[in-house]
């Protein structure tokens, strides 16, 4: 489980801190406090040994990005000063961990990397005429550097030096990012994979159950295949519905319980959890969540701007008996930088029952 997680010189943080973190873990705040940011930032920790992690958080935003520096990794720097360098720090399962990226002026990749001679023309070339982005990640006795590289061929990730890979520790769990963009542009095959391996699994009445609290009428799901596309379908009494037409909330549960069940002991970033949900639903999606994530051993940071879905957190979360695996904090950003402020759990349960504002 993610504790503690550290900012500094990221997106539009320069500095900023989460300490005791929970396996359910809220955030809240102002448009532009940094609530997804955040989330970005736990995610390209964890993907730091991928040549498409800048690329997938751009994608979280619905941004194309181009091999160029300037639009994949510049934009995650505070103010865009690559200067200054970026790092990330987590504590994972009470082992603490460093990721730093800064830029590297001088550094010409080695002439024996494994690629077409014209491929590595254009890399050194490219290296050579600009910048490199420098990596440093560190954990526990593991120490591990090299270079991304941005050209007209594509990125490429260089590792100059590391200690013995065997000292690398523990890994990180599967950390998955889920947002409205990320669910439009998931496909229907894959989310029917899912289920098909619960139910290998025997396990897929378990999410049947789940999607009845919210539609009483479903009494199994079905997936047909039609024109080479698994599709699922929801069964009424004697009748077939697509789930795609079953509305955006049964849809969002199900590809969030969905992204649990088949992924135990991993990290769930949601952001604006709940988008898509009638307010009155909330405290029984949370007592959802907290049940299947108790249940699959897995960790969920969300961020949200509502206040009804903290309040929902509240409820449901005491409800499913997890309220000690809870926690809340608020971002806020003023003219003195970005602070967080953390809640307890009596202090939110008396907000909430007084109506304060903790948003």
């Amino acid at each position: 489980m993610i504790e503690q997680i550290a900012f500094a010189h990221f997106r539009g943080f320069e500095k900023l801190e989460l300490t005791d973190m929970k396996p359910i873990t809220l955030i809240s705040g102002k448009n532009n406090a940094g609530k997804s940011s955040l989330l970005e930032g736990i995610f390209l920790f964890s993907d730091y040994f991928s040549t498409e992690s800048f690329a997938k958080i751009n994608r979280f935003r619905g941004i194309s990005s181009s091999g160029d520096s300037a639009n994949l990794w510049e934009t995650i720097f505070y103010q865009m000063d690559v200067q200054s360098p970026l790092q990330i720090s987590v504590t994972f399962s009470g082992v603490p961990a460093l990721l730093k990226y800064e830029r590297a002026d001088n550094f010409i990749p080695p002439a024996d990397i494994n690629m077409p001679k014209e491929v590595m023309g254009q890399i050194i070339s490219s290296a050579a005429s600009s910048y490199t982005l420098k990596y440093t990640y560190q954990k526990e006795d593991y120490t591990e550097e090299g270079h991304f590289i941005a050209s007209p061929a594509g990125i490429v990730r260089s590792i100059t030096s590391r200690t013995d890979v065997s000292k690398h520790g523990l890994p990180m769990p599967v950390t998955q990012f889920i947002n409205a963009a990320i669910m439009n542009s998931s496909s229907s095959n894959m989310i029917a994979e899912w289920l098909g391996k619960l139910e290998l699994d025997g396990r897929k009445q378990y999410i049947v159950e789940i999607l009845k609290l919210i539609e009483p009428a479903i009494n199994d799901i079905s997936t047909i295949v039609i024109n080479g596309n698994a599709q699922l379908f929801a069964k009424t009494g004697h009748q077939l519905l697509p789930l795609r037409l079953a509305g955006d909330g049964l849809n969002k549960l199900l590809f969030i319980v969905l992204s649990i069940a088949v992924n135990p002991h991993s990290v769930l970033l949601i952001d604006e959890i709940e988008t898509g949900f009638h307010y009155s639903i909330l405290p029984s999606l949370w007592e959802i969540i907290a049940h299947t994530a108790r249940d699959n051993s897995c960790q969920i940071i969300a961020a949200t701007h509502s206040y009804e879905c903290i309040a929902g957190a509240v409820d449901g979360v005491k409800k499913a008996g997890e309220s000690s695996a809870f926690c809340y904090y608020r971002l806020d950003k003023n003219n003195t930088g970005s602070h967080v402020y953390r809640y307890s759990d009596d202090l939110l349960q008396m907000a909430v029952e007084t109506d304060m504002e903790v948003r």
